[in-house]
């Protein structure tokens, strides 16, 4: 058996993992938000990083179902796959912004 301080210790760890992450994210924002711009961002990554944080919190959620223990992994996991959902829609919208003014060039 695992001790419970262990256990307390790996849960916070974990979310942890989601402060950390979103200092990761805040960069990225606030360069698209400054300078309205995603043409040098790769959608196709920011894409397959939201199908992996997808199967991760279905993962998430499976082992909670099965072990009644993991929800700072889910809470991890949600909010990384938010995050990311966040960034394509920045992606997305100045993206469509950045074709249009070209067209207006």
């Amino acid at each position: 058996m695992v001790p419970d301080s262990v256990i307390i210790t790996a849960n916070t760890c974990q979310i942890a993992t989601t402060f950390i992450s979103l200092s990761a994210y805040l960069p990225q924002w606030i360069k698209i938000i400054q300078t309205r711009s995603s043409v040098n961002i790769s959608i196709h990554s920011w894409c397959l990083w939201f199908i992996s944080a997808s199967f991760a919190l279905f993962y998430a959620i499976v082992q909670y179902l099965l072990n009644g223990r993991g929800w700072p992994l889910i809470i991890s996991t949600l909010a990384s796959l938010s995050c990311i959902l966040f960034t394509v829609s920045l992606i997305v919208r100045f993206r469509t912004k950045d074709l249009k003014d070209r067209e207006t060039t």
